[in-house]
């Protein structure tokens, strides 16, 4: 019977960047899961953990053994291994005996040079102590970093210098060596609490001991331990420790051993805006805000340590003087701003490049203004709605100029709607400067006024075009100016707007404005290219949400050239799909049928009512007429479902005519007036979907 023990591998190195950790996180867990399965070692549990400084896999009940592997080995041709009568000659038994296997182990296989005899042979698994110690060094070496560092003398590359590394499988030390670095069954404490080497015995050991050594090695743990700490503060001084997702996330990975302790700073620092405060303390000190019970900003901070809070006056204080530092340095850029006006920063993004070849923010937001005209009227906004998008499509890039922002980039366009509103612009066109750059990453916040969606599209849209002018396109895994973000922008915007509007005119007119202004490159192509580039990112929404790939492909196959008018027919079609599918099965099946006879004629539709001969084919083509009429009027409105009834009584009088008429019949003119007559009903659905791609599953 195998024995199941426990397996540890730390990696122990310089601190981890904050950015990749995420993504390492998974690359360590991706490469630990294939190569024990590609090694055919069995396991009961994996679990990934780690710190700042190391990385870690836990795996819980290793398998003693591999898993035995059949193989098969090529013998002799069946022709001189096997007599007529079936019995084995003596090649076949001369191969058995080569093989260690017996004559019941052969079998006969058919291959691309013949039938041959193959040995079916059983191999056992290897003990998996003799295997570890090449495994974990090659999984090791086969992680990939988006940044990687070479050190010392070596070629071996990591995200960071390694510096131990600790593996052991139940009692037994796995002992390997990468970059210079041997691995032991030692870890190592916190950096300044605990720096002396651990000694475990076994796996079972590992967090009781960093414990003890200062590490909270389990990041979910780690993560309790800091809002408990940040709870305790709070209450101390009757205020909130700010949520924030993201800043907890990354202070999780900036500590081994977390505590917290409060700081505080002088209340007049309280009369800049809300986000400059909480981005002082956050991007630049990672500190969490302290809010009063309405949410409102109090003169605390709270700060998280890498080791216990007792005797932190001092890292206290001089943290204090440090946030003073930077609140003294926001307070004076944000009164320098002031003295002056929003309006009269937006000539000084002239001296401000845009893109490489691109030209001037200047030039850019002279682009915004004529687009966000175009857009308002294309949308059938009033004048009043399309001169507030437009005059922020002026402002919208003049908080660029203001030292606030230069400090403090992720400011932009909140400090343009703060700035604007100081300067009593009308809140509409405040607001749309902040709003210009939502949807943010990763949040469904979109804009909440008409000049904020407005300028958001024409902006996104600006720069996807711009960028394509100039063969800027993304490719594989390649996006350095977060062209598809911008796209996935527009599409989310759209659709959450349910605004119809024909995206071909709209990338033409942006094209035209680039031109004009002598910049971009060649023009030919560019709009198809723009126009699909978006269409996959809708198509990528839907798959990700759920729709079915044949009925996306459908509609998105066709001449498709509005985001919300394609999503609709999606929509429609999904719906029928999941809850009418005998229904659309029907209509599928009819559609098909009519297409697949037809598709290779070149006619267009257009036939002769003195060729139809046959009752049943008069009938259908009066029908047609009624049907078409209906049919194009409510595709027209948008009212796909009627579209699809309206379609559906014509049915019996379609089957009826295949069951009954030779559509192929010898007579030239005969068959092609039959064949026109099925492009006729095709052609019905040319601007809405390809049925014929739509998979019914089941039936």
């Amino acid at each position: 019977m195998t024995q199941e023990k426990d397996l540890l591998l730390e990696i122990g190195m310089e601190e981890l960047p904050i950015s990749l950790i995420s993504d390492i996180f998974q690359e360590w867990e991706t490469k630990f899961t294939r190569g024990f399965r590609e090694a055919r070692i069995d396991y009961k549990d994996l679990e990934v953990v780690g710190t700042p400084r190391r990385m870690t896999v836990y795996l819980r009940g290793v398998a003693e053994r591999q898993n035995p592997v059949l193989k098969e080995i090529k013998g002799p041709a069946k022709k001189v291994g096997i007599s007529e009568t079936g019995e084995f000659l003596e090649p076949a038994h001369a191969f058995a005996r080569s093989q260690g296997i017996d004559l019941s182990d052969l079998v006969v296989k058919e291959t691309e040079r013949g039938v041959y005899i193959f040995g079916v042979k059983k191999e056992e698994g290897r003990l998996v102590e003799e295997i570890l110690p090449l495994l974990l060094p090659r999984i090791i070496s086969s992680l990939e970093f988006p940044r990687s560092m070479l050190w010392g003398e070596g070629q071996f590359r990591f995200v960071r210098p390694l510096r131990w590394i600790c593996a052991l499988w139940g009692e037994k030390e796995i002992v390997f060596e990468i970059a210079g670095v041997v691995s032991s069954r030692f870890t190592r404490g916190h950096r300044f609490l605990a720096p002396q080497p651990v000694e475990l015995k076994e796996p079972s050991q590992y967090f009781t001991s960093l414990r003890e050594a200062k590490v909270i090695v389990c990041q979910e743990e780690r993560r309790k331990k800091i809002e408990e700490a940040l709870s305790r503060e709070e209450k101390l001084i009757g205020g909130h420790w700010l949520k924030d997702e993201s800043l907890i996330q990354e202070v999780n990975f900036l500590v081994e051993y977390p505590d917290a302790v409060t700081g505080r700073f002088d209340s007049q620092y309280l009369k800049l805006p809300h986000r400059v405060l909480t981005t002082v303390m956050k991007h630049h000190q990672k500190y969490f805000a302290c809010v009063d019970d309405r949410g409102e900003l109090l003169p605390f901070f709270f700060i998280v340590l890498n080791r216990p809070r007792e005797g932190g006056e001092k890292i206290v204080k001089g943290n204090e003087r440090v946030l003073k530092a930077r609140l003294e340095d926001a307070l004076f850029f944000f009164e320098e701003d002031r003295k002056k006006p929003l309006r009269d920063r937006v000539e000084a993004l002239d001296g401000i490049i845009f893109q490489e070849s691109l030209g001037t923010m200047k030039q850019k937001v002279e682009r915004l203004e004529k687009l966000a005209r175009y857009l308002g009227e294309e949308l059938g906004f009033d004048s009043g709605r399309i001169k507030r998008a437009e005059e922020a499509a002026h402002l919208s890039k003049a908080d660029l100029a203001c030292e606030m922002v230069k400090e403090f980039p992720e400011l932009q366009g909140y400090m343009g709607r703060v700035y604007a509103l100081l300067d009593g612009e009308e809140e509409e066109v405040a607001i749309a400067l902040e709003e210009q750059y939502y949807p943010l990453p990763g949040e469904e916040i979109y804009p909440s006024t008409v000049a904020g969606m407005i300028l958001s599209l024409v902006d996104k849209m600006d720069n996807i075009v711009s960028s394509f002018s100039l063969g800027r396109i993304p490719s594989g895994s390649q996006d350095p100016w977060g062209l598809r973000r911008m796209a996935q922008g527009i599409v989310n915007i759209i659709l959450h707007c349910q605004w119809y509007l024909s995206l071909s005119p709209w990338v033409e007119k942006n094209l035209h404005l680039l031109k004009e202004q002598g910049l971009g490159g060649e023009n030919e192509g560019i709009k198809a290219e723009v126009v699909e580039f978006l269409f996959n990112r809708l198509r990528s929404r839907l798959l990700s949400s759920g729709f079915n790939y044949s009925v996306v492909n459908a509609v998105l196959n066709t001449s498709v050239d509005d985001l919300y008018e394609a999503f609709k027919k999606i929509e429609v079609l999904e719906k029928l799909r999941r809850e009418r599918r005998s229904f659309l099965s029907e209509i599928v099946t009819g559609f098909t049928r009519a297409n697949n006879i037809s598709k290779e004629f070149s006619g267009n539709g257009d036939l002769r009512e003195d060729l139809l001969q046959e009752e049943l084919e008069i009938e259908l083509y009066k029908n047609l007429q009624k049907v078409e009429q209906d049919f194009n009027q409510a595709v027209a409105g948008g009212n796909y479902f009627a579209a699809f009834e309206i379609f559906y009584s014509l049915l019996p009088l379609l089957n009826q005519f295949f069951d009954q008429v030779l559509v192929m019949c010898e007579e030239k003119d005969l068959r092609e007036n039959r064949l026109n007559l099925m492009k006729k009903v095709v052609n019905l659905w040319k601007d809405v979907a390809d049925l014929s791609q739509v998979v019914i599953e089941g039936e």
